[in-house]
């Protein structure tokens, strides 16, 4: 591998783990730091346009925030099974129109061939969005000796599922009022995917 693509993979797996961390558990002091420290060293720009942009709506939104303000967005969006607001980060929610729709039978062989699999611990099933990154970025570190058949399957994993469920998050959240936090986040992720999609060619997804 080189110098070049080791870059792109090291900036990729850094923004994934960004994305993840705002839906892996409850925001935190310690996340709300982390997030507007990343967000300032992401300052000088990453080169596309959408996506500084969305960086800097989220920063925006963070830095007129206080953490328990954040916690209620995620609380009500996440938790709260009595929430009107709720969303689902699910892929076969928005493929589907159902959790644990066929989709998820697709993923689970294609997981399967991959010999990837949850552990006991990670109670939501495998089209959950943050198992999904969790698989890509898996797929990413181990990018450099298998280079066909991990482009692939980066590719299956970023055109069938993972735009699914943040374009369908993005879609049920933009309706939403108040939820500027997760409404930048969430916009984050679909510009950061947006660059993805352009790393693979049209055929490479199955």
């Amino acid at each position: 591998m080189n110098n070049a693509v080791q870059d792109t993979d090291s900036a990729r797996l850094v923004l994934y783990a960004f994305v993840r961390s705002f839906f892996d558990s409850q925001p935190s002091k310690e996340k709300h730091e982390y997030w507007l420290m990343l967000l300032d060293a992401l300052g000088s720009g990453t080169g596309s346009r959408p996506l500084d942009e969305a960086l800097f709506a989220l920063k925006k939104a963070l830095s007129n925030s206080e953490v328990i303000d954040v916690q209620n967005e995620y609380y009500e969006l996440f938790e709260n099974p009595f929430s009107p607001n709720r969303i689902q980060p699910f892929s076969s929610w928005y493929k589907d129109g159902k959790i644990m729709g066929p989709s998820l039978v697709k993923l689970r062989q294609l997981l399967y061939k991959l010999n990837l699999w949850k552990e006991d611990s990670f109670r939501e099933t495998e089209d959950h969005l943050v198992f999904l990154i969790d698989v890509m970025m898996h797929l990413i570190e181990k990018s450099g000796s298998e280079t066909f058949e991990n482009t692939r399957a980066q590719a299956s994993i970023l055109r069938n599922y993972l735009l699914f469920v943040i374009k369908g998050m993005e879609g049920e959240i933009a309706s939403l009022k108040n939820f500027s936090v997760y409404k930048a986040a969430i916009s984050v992720a679909s510009a950061f995917l947006g660059l993805e999609e352009c790393l693979f060619p049209s055929g490479d997804s199955t």
